[in-house]
């Protein structure tokens, strides 16, 4: 028995109009008192591996979905 297409595109959560996984997470995080702290220390001329290391810190590394 075949899946639908509709089962399918929601199974692997690319299904037209819904947020994605960076998505989720950035709005999940956004209501962490810590990770807001760290982000708003953290400026736009801050040097890459400050940027590299708050991402780790926190998990912001996503593998890339075809």
């Amino acid at each position: 028995m075949s899946t639908s297409p509709g089962r399918r595109s929601r199974r692997s959560g690319h299904a037209p109009g819904m947020p994605g996984r960076p998505e989720f997470a950035a709005a999940f995080l956004q209501r962490n008192r810590q990770y807001r702290t760290d982000q708003a220390r953290l400026n736009r001329d801050a040097p890459a591996n400050e940027r590299t290391a708050l991402a780790r810190r926190w998990g912001l590394s996503f593998r890339l979905y075809a």
